[in-house]
């Protein structure tokens, strides 16, 4: 299981945090079928499917997923019904469909609709890590965020945890790396940047294929325009782009790091994921403490 991105929150009291009661509880709050009437349901999923393993600890680090099962009804379905109605209306009663009478109608044919529905799940990976006082989700989707919080606090009663307060600017301090060529001995930049400028319309330049640290790049840099996101490459085991809300998007760790887990596991689904999960976690544990160091996060 390596993650592919990463939003990280700082667990407020890890004391009074016991992951062996959620690895208890987690199996009493499943993701249950979407019911005929509901929007969707949401709840704890095996690792596996159709195994019992629900969550998986290694080195004070405890692994687990959640889905979000939904009903898929596209709005061009409803519109079209809606619209072959009112001109029904109108013909045969010859008078207009208003505002409200016509929301009404909506109302109703998406309930009439739903149960009909096909529904889509979306699955959302996550672990805490005790040492390192983190939560991390393998998601930047900010509903799936929300109702991942939800569902802990529904499982364990409340869940103390706080967004990343960094102390600067990642905006700012991404520009300075780039304009005074400065990046910490630890990070290399690639090829992927996103710059803005700072007036209303929020102009935006994508850089690809190119190196940040280029007259192309800098050049905006010192007119005025500052960092979106940046790609950077960590201490030679992953890649990643940087993003101004502190998130990680397009995660590859390195192949070396796959290879000694491939090395580490007994073979099989669930001793993949556990030698997988081991390095993964270890690394961004590494990786985290040198993130706090950059954006002076306490």
């Amino acid at each position: 299981m390596w993650f592919k991105n990463a939003q990280i929150f700082q667990l407020k009291d890890t004391e009074s945090l016991d992951t062996n009661e959620l690895i208890d509880k987690i199996p009493e709050f499943p993701l249950k079928e979407c019911g005929s009437q509901e929007e969707f349901s949401f709840g704890w999923l095996p690792l596996i499917r159709n195994s019992e393993q629900w969550s998986l600890a290694s080195d004070r680090c405890l692994l687990f997923r959640a889905g979000k099962e939904e009903k898929v009804l596209p709005s061009a379905v409803v519109r079209e019904e809606l619209e072959a109605k009112v001109a029904e209306i109108e013909l045969i009663e010859g008078r207009k469909v208003g505002r409200k009478e016509k929301s009404d109608m909506k109302d109703e044919l998406v309930f009439t609709l739903r149960p009909k529905a096909f529904s889509k799940r979306t699955d959302i990976w996550a672990y805490i890590d005790l040492q390192a006082k983190i939560l991390v989700l393998n998601s930047t989707n900010a509903s799936m965020t929300e109702q991942l919080f939800k569902h802990l606090q529904t499982t364990l009663g409340s869940f103390p945890m706080t967004p990343l307060q960094a102390q600067v600017s990642p905006s700012s301090l991404m520009t300075d790396w780039l304009v005074k060529n400065e990046v910490p001995a630890s990070l290399e930049t690639g090829d992927e940047c996103e710059i803005q400028d700072a007036s209303e319309d929020k102009a935006t330049i994508r850089f690809k294929s190119l190196e940040p640290l280029s007259e192309d790049v800098t050049r905006h840099l010192q007119q005025g325009m500052a960092v979106k996101n940046l790609g950077l490459r960590w201490a030679d085991k992953l890649s990643f782009v940087l993003h101004d809300d502190l998130t990680l998007r397009k995660i590859k760790f390195d192949d070396a790091l796959k290879e000694a887990a491939f090395n580490d596991s007994q073979g099989g689904g669930l001793s993949d994921m556990d030698a997988n999960f081991s390095l993964m976690s270890l690394t961004m544990r590494e990786f985290f403490a040198s993130y706090c160091l950059w954006f002076e996060i306490n």
